[in-house]
């Protein structure tokens, strides 16, 4: 159906195309000369100006600059037959083509069957004397006469047409949000195409219907826009044609390309006016074909209700390449929708970021610490001939230092156990005495030392953290010292439980095992459960099972004594390289799979990785979380990054001068919006390379983007 495919549109056909259908291109007038002295490249445009034919008409073609009409490039004149030349030096790009009066010589072809208006006074002009202008007769255009058009490139285009409907298109490609470009060019006149089931617009010439020759030459699509082109002159006359052109294209721009069906109260023409007038010049015309089918869009347009609108849409595939580009940015990210957010209230995948929680922050983190501090402990039973003598000394009074010092003496632990002597101190095998050894450490810490099992159990409170923890069989070198590694920390946030795994504690410069201190390096890699604690400042609690790597730099840490109390200081300074591989769950029951990277101490960014189904469950995705724990607490993503079959997006969210995100792909999209503004305000743009094709605004808690097809998404 005619009028169900899209755009409205009433007509006068100004066209600008290959020169043909009555005249000699050699008669059309030259374009202006160039200024430039060497010939630089140039490009030539051919056309006509058809509404009928327009005679001695001003063409003055324009730069299109972001959307707007910029500066002229180029003007000429229509010879007798419509048709002109323009000759572009050293331009490419859009152009914008505009036909007005040049002077009081111009004139039009009446080649509407419904006459085109009178004459006033006596005219050379009126042919048969009646003082009506009658089809075939000219006329002078009024002094307000104003037709446009327009081309995508016109280094792409050697012809086009100007007609009343390329006058429509191009009024509705004005006004568009990105204004008038290639793309939005391309979907009005798509558009109007669909609208009045015509052909290639842009390809197809507008032919001069009272010429014989040219009608019978002519194609089926010619006849066709020719006839729907000439109706609107028909519905007017001479003097109200501008006016009545002016208010139909502004009532189509104002309804997005749509017509009003049929109303026979309105002073604006409808399509039912615009087709019964090209159907009475198809019948003038004995155009049997073309009246038959105007015929049965009459009827089909009369069973619409009177006064609605035309339902019309541009092809899906209007724009090419660059509009199939937004259209599958805003299709991907449609994709996502209940998962991506670009909302500033809410966060981009939810469920994720409420499982990882403050979990890879302060609390975590501290617990790292606590577990490094009593790790300084562990090297006790690395050495343990070594730690003999320092036994000896940590006994109560000297009598049982100086027994212990004479039993020990000359003697290696392995000896001490092995050996044939049976040494007995405090009435216990001296072996036993030194695998079962509990000693206060200080700083709410105490180890339970097995020297000859190779055990260090420390336990107490570091840190404000509750730790005990199980180092076991020494792995040492000359600096560094490896165990096994089990137990637990607990603080006021959480617990951490440690069900195996390995550490290794670096002292630069090597250990003394009299003085002990804590490791310049510690590293390792633990299977952990984690689960934080319920509290009113962590409602949310989470939970983790996996793989905790960790590598923490303690060489800043320095010892001060306070009071008989060892303190170290620069422990907030720590810097932490983590990575959490597993499963982790929210309070809520939210759970995935992945990893959490910690990288540079707890006000660092946190790198979130897991894979996920897409919503429509077509691929796998890697989705990438990047945020500090702080902003992670309140639910904030710094950076969001997501890919799957061959597609990258990444989503920048700023929060500090102001509430905004930046949406871009693989393509070169890239969208930058201002979140948390009032409904209709304008939030950003969609944009590829350098043009704007979109306009995104709030409506009631959403995002909504209007394309310059008219198409709406909202997110």
């Amino acid at each position: 159906m005619l009028f169900t495919r899209l755009i409205p549109s009433c007509l006068l056909v100004l066209t600008l195309a290959a020169c043909g259908g009555g005249g000699d291109s050699d008669n059309a007038a030259p374009s202006q000369p160039s200024n430039s002295a060497p010939q630089p490249s140039t490009s030539t445009i051919q056309g006509n100006v058809v509404k009928g034919v327009v005679i001695n008409g001003l063409v003055s073609a324009y730069s299109l600059e972001n959307g707007a009409v910029g500066a002229l490039v180029a003007s000429t004149t229509t010879n007798q037959y419509g048709q002109f030349q323009i000759q572009l030096t050293d331009y490419q790009g859009p152009l914008y083509i505009e036909v007005t009066p040049n002077g009081s010589d111009t004139t039009m072809k009446c080649d509407s069957a419904s006459g085109c208006g009178d004459y006033i006074g006596i005219s050379e002009s009126d042919t048969n004397s009646n003082g009506i202008i009658d089809f075939g007769e000219t006329f002078p255009v009024p002094s307000d006469f104003n037709l446009t058009g327009a081309i995508a490139n016109a280094a792409d285009s050697s012809a086009t047409s100007v007609t009343t409907l390329t006058h429509l298109a191009t009024q509705l490609a004005l006004s568009f949000p990105q204004g008038l470009n290639d793309i939005s060019l391309e979907v009005a006149q798509s558009q109007i195409e669909n609208l009045f089931a015509i052909n290639e617009m842009e390809s197809t010439s507008n032919i001069d219907l009272t010429d014989p020759s040219a009608v019978s030459a002519a194609s089926e699509d010619q006849l066709e826009y020719s006839l729907l082109s000439s109706a609107l002159i028909g519905l007017s006359n001479d003097v109200a044609f501008v006016q009545v052109l002016d208010d139909l294209a502004n009532q189509f721009v104002m309804n997005n390309g749509q017509l009003v069906t049929h109303d026979s109260g309105n002073s604006i023409p409808s399509l039912l006016d615009i087709v019964e007038e090209s159907l009475a010049t198809a019948q003038l015309l004995e155009l049997n074909d073309q009246a038959a089918a105007l015929l049965q869009t009459q009827a089909q347009v009369l069973a619409t209700p009177m006064g609605t609108l035309t339902e019309a849409a541009p092809s899906p595939t209007a724009g090419g390449s660059s509009a199939e580009i937004i259209e599958a940015f805003l299709a991907d990210l449609h994709t996502w929708q209940g998962y991506l957010s670009l909302s500033h209230d809410q966060t981009s995948f939810a469920n994720v970021v409420s499982a990882v929680g403050i979990s890879t922050g302060s609390d975590l983190a501290q617990m790292l610490k606590a577990i490094s501090v009593a790790g300084q402990f562990g090297p006790v039973v690395a050495l343990p001939d070594a730690a003999l003598g320092a036994v000896c000394d940590s006994l109560g009074n000297y009598f049982y230092q100086l027994s212990c010092r004479l039993l020990i003496s000359g003697r290696s632990l392995q000896e001490i156990c092995e050996g044939s002597l049976n040494l007995v101190i405090f009435g216990r095998s001296l072996c036993d005495f030194l695998n079962d050894l509990t000693l206060p450490l200080g700083n709410g810490l105490t180890g339970h030392f097995a020297l000859y099992d190779g055990v260090a159990r420390i336990y107490g409170t570091a840190e404000e953290v509750d730790v005990d923890i199980t180092f076991t069989s020494p792995r040492n070198s000359n600096s560094t010292y490896g165990f096994s590694v089990e137990g637990t920390a607990e603080s006021d946030t959480g617990s951490l439980e440690i069900s195996e795994g390995s550490f290794q504690l670096v002292f630069e410069g090597g250990l003394d095992i009299r003085n002990l201190k804590l490791p310049e390096q510690a590293s390792g890699e633990i299977s952990v459960s984690y689960a934080q604690t319920y509290s009113m400042d962590v409602p949310e609690p989470t939970a983790f099972d996996g793989t905790l790597s960790v590598e923490l730099d303690l060489s800043g840490v320095r010892e001060t004594e306070e009071e008989d109390t060892t303190v170290y200081a620069g422990l907030d300074n720590i810097s932490i390289v983590m990575m959490a591989e597993g499963e982790f769950e929210s309070f809520y029951g939210d759970r995935f799979e992945g990893s959490i990277a910690l990288n540079g101490g707890a006000d660092s960014n946190v790198v979130v990785e897991f894979e996920t189904d897409l919503p429509d469950y077509s691929d796998r995705a890697l989705i990438t979380l990047t945020s500090t724990p702080e902003r992670l607490v309140n639910g904030e993503i710094s950076k969001l990054e997501m890919s799957w079959g061959g597609k990258q997006y990444e989503v920048l969210y700023f929060y500090d001068s102001y509430t905004g995100a930046r949406v871009s792909n693989q393509d070169g999209v890239f969208m930058d919006l201002e979140l948390g503004l009032e409904d209709e305000a304008t939030a950003g743009y969609l944009i590829l390379n350098g043009t704007n094709y979109g306009t995104a605004y709030p409506l009631n808690g959403s995002l909504m983007i209007e394309l310059s097809n008219g198409m709406e998404w909202l997110f």
